[in-house]
């Protein structure tokens, strides 16, 4: 198939491209390099050779979108390009509404220029904000109430591709989208060839990491009084190549006139303080923290409930172990 991936510059784009090259697909990645590096483009272009292309274009330039598009006979777009910061989506939220609403906007409109009606949309796990207790583990059907930008961005976009989708059905013309709402990515590609690779990093894994081999301040636990376990807060863990094959089972799921909803992750929740006891295994070293206050708006436990996907797809989390993550995130940072 001939696949457009934007955001391909990206960690969690980065990683789809590769495994789309890997299966034999022709990928053309689109990227502004606005969060991302040309290094990970160009480990694409070594491990993809003459199939794999890439473009810079601002997806918001409506224009620039459709002539991209069109280089490459697209067939299906995954479009992974978005800010995903919660902390600066809370500062900044128009940031965030420009970038992730008004870039999918151009997308789509883009994608029917070049009649192109299938998408897989890289959505998340905050469009359910803070679910009630009994809304946990989280099931596709939980109230969807963000509580930040980041994610009442995303949940706009979900809202747009549905309105997107019941427009061109009343016309009959196909267009079907299926949206991937991720739990917490983390780890990196089995041949190290890319990993996560961000500046600033925020995310916990890296960070702990990081942290080990002293090229990051000591890690801070936000909060220890939780009703969890050990007092820290549960966050459920995925290794990125899975999510990734998450992405290619969605492939033969996407509808001809509707959406398709679904949650990706373990169904396992762990807690901070064993994802720092697992880096710390991994790194062969303690990683150092202390503690400090709890942030606004962390709930306790956020785990998801993988019953639709795993029902309607062979996927199945096979290197999502807290320990295969850390580990593969380890070689990573220290290549």
């Amino acid at each position: 198939m001939h696949i457009t991936v934007t955001g391909a510059a990206g960690y969690i784009g980065s990683h789809a491209c590769l495994k789309l090259l890997d299966d034999g697909h022709q990928v053309h990645g689109l990227d502004n390099y606005s969060r991302s590096f040309e290094r990970t483009v160009q480990a694409l272009q070594r491990a993809g050779g003459d199939r794999f292309h890439f473009t810079r274009v601002e997806l918001n330039d409506q224009h620039a979108t459709t002539q991209a598009l069109k280089l490459h006979a697209t067939e299906l777009v995954m479009h992974f390009a978005a800010f995903a910061v919660v902390p600066e989506s809370v500062k900044f939220p128009l940031l965030y509404w420009h970038n992730n609403v008004g870039a999918t906007v151009s997308l789509l409109n883009a994608m029917d220029a070049v009649d192109c009606g299938k998408l897989i949309f890289s959505s998340t796990c905050a469009t359910y904000g803070e679910p009630a207790p009994e809304h946990i583990p989280i099931g596709e059907d939980c109230p969807q109430r963000p509580t930040h930008a980041y994610g009442e961005s995303k949940l706009a976009c979900e809202h747009m591709m549905q309105a997107w989708v019941q427009s061109h059905a009343l016309a009959e013309r196909d267009r079907g989208v299926v949206f991937l709402r991720y739990f917490n990515v983390a780890g990196g590609d089995h041949l190290d060839r890319i990993g996560e690779d961000h500046d600033p990093e925020t995310h916990l894994i890296p960070i702990c990491l990081r942290a080990a081999t002293g090229r990051h301040a000591p890690l801070v636990v936000h909060g220890n009084d939780y009703p969890t376990p050990d007092g820290t807060c549960i966050r459920d863990y995925v290794h990125v190549e899975d999510l990734v094959q998450a992405h290619i089972e969605a492939i033969n799921l996407i509808p001809r006139r509707d959406t398709l909803a679904m949650n990706v992750g373990t169904g396992v929740g762990a807690s901070v303080l064993e994802v720092l006891r697992a880096c710390s295994l991994a790194a062969g070293r303690e990683v150092p923290f202390h503690v400090g206050a709890r942030r606004n708006g962390d709930p306790p436990r956020l785990v998801s409930n993988p019953e639709k996907i795993v029902g309607l797809t062979n996927w199945r989390p096979t290197r999502s172990s807290l320990e295969d993550i850390a580990r593969s995130a380890w070689r990573w940072v220290n290549r």
